[in-house]
Protein backbone atom coordinates (compact mmCIF):
# COMPACT_ATOMS: atom_id res chain seq x y z
CA UNK A 1 0.00 0.00 0.00
CA UNK A 2 1.39 3.39 -0.95
CA UNK A 3 2.03 6.28 2.04
CA UNK A 4 -0.32 8.11 0.43
CA UNK A 5 -3.01 5.94 0.76
CA UNK A 6 -1.99 4.75 4.40
CA UNK A 7 -2.45 8.38 5.55
CA UNK A 8 -6.38 9.11 3.94
CA UNK A 9 -7.61 5.57 5.69
CA UNK A 10 -5.22 7.20 9.34
CA UNK A 11 -7.58 10.61 9.37
CA UNK A 12 -10.77 8.44 8.30
CA UNK A 13 -10.00 6.16 11.13
CA UNK A 14 -9.75 9.17 13.63
CA UNK A 15 -12.58 11.22 12.52
CA UNK A 16 -15.25 8.15 12.80
CA UNK A 17 -13.80 7.77 16.43
CA UNK A 18 -14.29 11.09 17.25
CA UNK A 19 -17.60 11.43 15.36
CA UNK A 20 -18.32 8.14 17.71
CA UNK A 21 -17.79 10.15 20.68
CA UNK A 22 -19.55 13.43 20.34
CA UNK A 23 -22.71 11.34 19.77
CA UNK A 24 -22.86 9.53 23.41
CA UNK A 25 -25.14 10.67 25.78
CA UNK A 26 -23.97 12.92 28.70
CA UNK A 27 -23.13 11.79 31.96
CA UNK A 28 -25.99 13.52 34.16
CA UNK A 29 -25.02 13.85 37.88
CA UNK A 30 -27.61 12.72 40.00
CA UNK A 31 -29.66 15.33 41.92
CA UNK A 32 -31.88 14.91 45.28
CA UNK A 33 -34.84 17.15 46.01
CA UNK A 34 -33.57 18.87 50.07
CA UNK A 35 -36.68 18.48 52.64
CA UNK A 36 -36.35 20.47 55.54
CA UNK A 37 -36.57 19.01 59.15
CA UNK A 38 -39.80 19.63 61.76
CA UNK A 39 -38.78 23.02 63.41
CA UNK A 40 -39.74 22.02 66.88
CA UNK A 41 -41.45 24.61 69.24
CA UNK A 42 -40.33 24.96 72.49
CA UNK A 43 -43.58 26.19 75.12
CA UNK A 44 -43.05 27.05 78.68
CA UNK A 45 -46.12 26.64 81.33
CA UNK A 46 -45.35 28.10 84.45
CA UNK A 47 -48.05 25.92 86.81
CA UNK A 48 -47.54 27.14 90.56
CA UNK A 49 -50.13 24.45 91.85
CA UNK A 50 -50.01 22.40 95.11
CA UNK A 51 -51.34 18.94 95.66
CA UNK A 52 -51.83 17.40 98.93
CA UNK A 53 -51.36 13.62 98.58
CA UNK A 54 -50.17 10.58 100.28
CA UNK A 55 -49.36 12.96 103.20
CA UNK A 56 -46.97 14.84 101.08
CA UNK A 57 -47.31 18.48 99.83
CA UNK A 58 -46.28 18.48 96.04
CA UNK A 59 -45.46 21.59 94.53
CA UNK A 60 -45.58 21.71 90.58
CA UNK A 61 -43.39 25.10 89.34
CA UNK A 62 -43.24 24.59 85.84
CA UNK A 63 -43.64 22.45 82.72
CA UNK A 64 -41.35 22.95 78.85
CA UNK A 65 -42.30 21.08 75.61
CA UNK A 66 -40.08 20.67 72.75
CA UNK A 67 -42.26 19.36 70.35
CA UNK A 68 -42.54 19.06 66.60
CA UNK A 69 -45.43 16.71 64.24
CA UNK A 70 -43.35 14.11 65.69
CA UNK A 71 -43.40 14.62 68.67
CA UNK A 72 -40.80 15.20 71.83
CA UNK A 73 -39.96 16.04 75.23
CA UNK A 74 -41.91 17.24 77.96
CA UNK A 75 -40.46 18.04 81.34
CA UNK A 76 -42.93 18.81 84.31
CA UNK A 77 -40.50 20.27 87.49
CA UNK A 78 -41.77 19.20 90.91
CA UNK A 79 -40.86 19.52 94.37
CA UNK A 80 -42.27 17.29 97.24
CA UNK A 81 -42.07 18.43 100.94
CA UNK A 82 -42.44 15.99 104.20
CA UNK A 83 -44.00 17.42 107.17
CA UNK A 84 -44.08 13.99 109.25
CA UNK A 85 -41.08 12.94 111.42
CA UNK A 86 -40.02 10.24 109.06
CA UNK A 87 -38.70 10.00 105.74
CA UNK A 88 -41.24 9.11 103.40
CA UNK A 89 -41.71 7.49 99.78
CA UNK A 90 -44.44 8.81 97.12
CA UNK A 91 -46.04 5.41 95.84
CA UNK A 92 -48.36 7.04 93.47
CA UNK A 93 -46.84 7.70 89.81
CA UNK A 94 -46.83 10.67 88.10
CA UNK A 95 -47.72 10.42 84.55
CA UNK A 96 -48.97 13.00 81.73
CA UNK A 97 -52.52 12.80 80.35
CA UNK A 98 -52.15 14.03 76.64
CA UNK A 99 -54.53 13.45 73.58
CA UNK A 100 -56.51 10.90 75.37
CA UNK A 101 -52.77 9.20 75.80
CA UNK A 102 -51.95 8.39 79.55
CA UNK A 103 -47.88 8.35 79.35
CA UNK A 104 -45.55 7.05 81.82
CA UNK A 105 -42.11 8.88 82.72
CA UNK A 106 -38.72 7.63 81.35
CA UNK A 107 -36.98 5.44 83.30
CA UNK A 108 -34.77 7.81 84.67
CA UNK A 109 -37.47 10.53 85.71
CA UNK A 110 -37.83 9.54 89.78
CA UNK A 111 -38.86 11.01 93.35
CA UNK A 112 -36.13 10.37 95.86
CA UNK A 113 -37.34 9.33 99.46
CA UNK A 114 -38.13 12.98 100.93
CA UNK A 115 -36.37 13.67 104.24
CA UNK A 116 -38.33 13.78 107.27
CA UNK A 117 -39.15 17.95 107.59
CA UNK A 118 -37.64 18.01 104.41
CA UNK A 119 -37.72 18.22 100.58
CA UNK A 120 -36.70 17.20 97.08
CA UNK A 121 -36.15 18.33 93.62
CA UNK A 122 -37.16 16.02 90.21
CA UNK A 123 -37.77 16.35 86.69
CA UNK A 124 -40.31 14.31 85.33
CA UNK A 125 -39.84 13.79 81.25
CA UNK A 126 -41.58 12.23 79.00
CA UNK A 127 -41.45 11.30 75.12
CA UNK A 128 -44.33 12.30 73.26
CA UNK A 129 -44.85 10.14 70.06
CA UNK A 130 -47.16 11.93 67.13
CA UNK A 131 -48.45 14.09 69.56
CA UNK A 132 -47.43 18.25 68.85
CA UNK A 133 -49.33 19.93 71.19
CA UNK A 134 -49.43 19.70 75.12
CA UNK A 135 -52.44 22.60 75.21
CA UNK A 136 -55.09 19.89 76.81
CA UNK A 137 -52.31 18.08 78.54
CA UNK A 138 -52.65 17.43 82.51
CA UNK A 139 -50.44 16.08 84.74
CA UNK A 140 -51.97 13.31 86.62
CA UNK A 141 -51.15 12.18 90.45
CA UNK A 142 -52.13 8.68 91.29
CA UNK A 143 -53.68 5.18 90.78
CA UNK A 144 -57.59 4.33 90.38
CA UNK A 145 -59.57 3.48 92.46
CA UNK A 146 -57.46 6.14 94.67
CA UNK A 147 -58.37 9.62 94.69
CA UNK A 148 -56.68 11.47 91.52
CA UNK A 149 -54.60 14.12 91.51
CA UNK A 150 -54.52 16.75 88.33
CA UNK A 151 -52.83 19.32 87.40
CA UNK A 152 -53.76 21.31 83.84
CA UNK A 153 -50.79 22.69 81.81
CA UNK A 154 -53.07 25.21 80.37
CA UNK A 155 -56.45 26.56 81.60
CA UNK A 156 -58.14 24.78 78.51
CA UNK A 157 -57.44 21.83 80.09
CA UNK A 158 -59.88 22.25 83.37
CA UNK A 159 -59.53 22.99 86.84
CA UNK A 160 -57.00 22.15 89.18
CA UNK A 161 -57.46 18.83 91.79
CA UNK A 162 -55.04 19.35 94.49
CA UNK A 163 -57.17 18.34 97.94
CA UNK A 164 -55.79 20.53 100.02
CA UNK A 165 -57.07 19.88 103.46
CA UNK A 166 -60.52 22.04 104.84
CA UNK A 167 -59.89 23.02 108.23
CA UNK A 168 -63.04 24.41 110.44
CA UNK A 169 -63.20 25.49 113.90
CA UNK A 170 -66.17 23.61 115.60
CA UNK A 171 -67.98 24.38 119.24
CA UNK A 172 -70.10 22.29 121.25
CA UNK A 173 -70.58 20.53 124.26
CA UNK A 174 -71.59 16.99 125.10
CA UNK A 175 -71.91 15.23 128.35
CA UNK A 176 -73.10 11.22 128.94
CA UNK A 177 -72.44 10.45 132.83
CA UNK A 178 -69.72 11.61 134.43
CA UNK A 179 -67.99 11.88 130.45
CA UNK A 180 -68.02 15.74 128.76
CA UNK A 181 -66.69 16.47 125.69
CA UNK A 182 -65.50 19.87 124.31
CA UNK A 183 -66.00 19.71 120.66
CA UNK A 184 -62.97 21.75 119.23
CA UNK A 185 -61.94 21.79 115.49
CA UNK A 186 -62.29 19.38 112.26
CA UNK A 187 -60.43 18.57 109.46
CA UNK A 188 -61.37 16.81 106.13
CA UNK A 189 -58.66 15.37 104.13
CA UNK A 190 -58.36 12.60 101.12
CA UNK A 191 -55.44 10.62 102.56
CA UNK A 192 -54.30 8.86 105.53
CA UNK A 193 -50.77 10.89 106.40
CA UNK A 194 -49.61 8.79 109.16
CA UNK A 195 -50.12 5.54 106.26
CA UNK A 196 -48.70 7.42 103.39
CA UNK A 197 -51.89 6.56 101.82
CA UNK A 198 -54.43 8.34 99.51
CA UNK A 199 -57.93 6.64 100.32
CA UNK A 200 -60.38 5.63 97.78
CA UNK A 201 -62.16 7.81 95.47
CA UNK A 202 -65.35 7.56 97.27
CA UNK A 203 -64.29 8.40 100.54
CA UNK A 204 -62.73 10.96 102.52
CA UNK A 205 -61.66 11.33 106.13
CA UNK A 206 -63.05 13.65 108.58
CA UNK A 207 -61.00 14.20 111.87
CA UNK A 208 -62.77 15.51 114.97
CA UNK A 209 -60.45 17.27 118.23
CA UNK A 210 -61.83 17.80 121.28
CA UNK A 211 -61.47 18.09 124.93
CA UNK A 212 -62.31 15.05 127.52
CA UNK A 213 -63.26 15.56 130.93
CA UNK A 214 -63.61 13.03 133.55
CA UNK A 215 -66.46 14.33 135.72
CA UNK A 216 -66.23 11.56 138.10
CA UNK A 217 -64.15 10.67 141.25
CA UNK A 218 -63.34 7.53 141.22
CA UNK A 219 -59.21 7.33 141.90
CA UNK A 220 -58.45 4.82 138.98
CA UNK A 221 -59.48 7.62 136.49
CA UNK A 222 -61.66 6.84 133.45
CA UNK A 223 -60.48 4.68 130.50
CA UNK A 224 -61.20 6.81 127.73
CA UNK A 225 -61.47 4.73 124.56
CA UNK A 226 -63.03 4.81 120.80
CA UNK A 227 -66.27 2.75 122.44
CA UNK A 228 -67.28 6.63 123.51
CA UNK A 229 -67.41 8.36 120.78
CA UNK A 230 -69.39 7.53 116.99
CA UNK A 231 -70.38 9.97 114.51
CA UNK A 232 -74.16 9.86 112.98
CA UNK A 233 -74.32 11.27 109.13
CA UNK A 234 -76.55 13.74 107.46
CA UNK A 235 -78.37 10.54 106.69
CA UNK A 236 -78.63 9.48 109.30
CA UNK A 237 -75.92 6.31 109.17
CA UNK A 238 -73.28 5.91 111.85
CA UNK A 239 -69.86 5.21 111.59
CA UNK A 240 -67.45 4.23 114.14
CA UNK A 241 -63.45 5.92 114.24
CA UNK A 242 -61.36 4.11 111.73
CA UNK A 243 -60.04 0.89 113.97
CA UNK A 244 -55.86 1.26 112.61
CA UNK A 245 -54.56 2.09 115.80
CA UNK A 246 -53.46 5.89 114.54
CA UNK A 247 -57.30 6.93 114.16
CA UNK A 248 -58.54 7.46 117.96
CA UNK A 249 -56.53 8.82 121.06
CA UNK A 250 -56.77 6.23 124.18
CA UNK A 251 -56.60 7.92 127.08
CA UNK A 252 -56.63 7.53 130.92
CA UNK A 253 -58.03 10.46 132.56
CA UNK A 254 -58.06 11.19 136.34
CA UNK A 255 -60.71 12.37 138.19
CA UNK A 256 -61.84 15.79 137.80
CA UNK A 257 -59.44 15.97 135.26
CA UNK A 258 -59.12 17.38 131.22
CA UNK A 259 -57.18 15.84 128.53
CA UNK A 260 -56.67 18.35 125.71
CA UNK A 261 -56.21 17.82 122.25
CA UNK A 262 -58.14 14.17 121.78
CA UNK A 263 -59.14 13.34 118.47
CA UNK A 264 -61.19 10.45 116.54
CA UNK A 265 -60.60 9.98 112.76
CA UNK A 266 -63.78 8.84 110.77
CA UNK A 267 -64.26 8.07 106.87
CA UNK A 268 -67.25 8.90 105.53
CA UNK A 269 -68.34 9.31 101.20
CA UNK A 270 -66.81 11.76 99.34
CA UNK A 271 -68.74 15.10 98.97
CA UNK A 272 -70.49 14.62 102.24
CA UNK A 273 -71.13 18.07 103.91
CA UNK A 274 -74.01 19.64 106.22
CA UNK A 275 -75.09 18.44 109.64
CA UNK A 276 -73.36 15.83 111.53
CA UNK A 277 -73.32 14.79 114.94
CA UNK A 278 -70.64 13.73 117.60
CA UNK A 279 -72.48 11.01 120.20
CA UNK A 280 -70.83 11.02 123.69
CA UNK A 281 -71.33 7.58 125.10
CA UNK A 282 -70.85 6.39 128.26
CA UNK A 283 -72.67 3.13 129.66
CA UNK A 284 -76.24 3.40 128.68
CA UNK A 285 -75.94 6.65 128.67
CA UNK A 286 -75.76 8.95 125.30
CA UNK A 287 -75.77 12.22 124.35
CA UNK A 288 -74.72 14.30 120.70
CA UNK A 289 -73.04 17.20 119.84
CA UNK A 290 -74.47 18.40 116.22
CA UNK A 291 -71.79 20.45 114.46
CA UNK A 292 -71.80 21.41 110.31
CA UNK A 293 -68.85 20.55 107.82
CA UNK A 294 -68.89 23.16 105.51
CA UNK A 295 -69.15 22.79 101.79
Amino acid sequence: MNRPLVLVLVVALAAATLAGCDSAPASAAPTGTRVPEPTPVTSRYELGTVVWYEGLVLHFDRATAILDDRGGPVEVVVRVQNDALEPVDLRAPIRLLVAGQLIEPTRESRVATVPAGGQVGAVMRYELQGISSVADAVVQVGLEPQHLALVPLTPAAGDPVVFEPVEFDLRGTGTAGDLRINLRHGVLRWDLPDWSQQLASDLQALTLTYNVTYLGEFAGGFAFTGDNVYLRLPDDSIVNPRRDGHSQSVELIGAKKTKDGLFSRFEIPAGMTGKFALFVKNGETKTAIVFTVPE
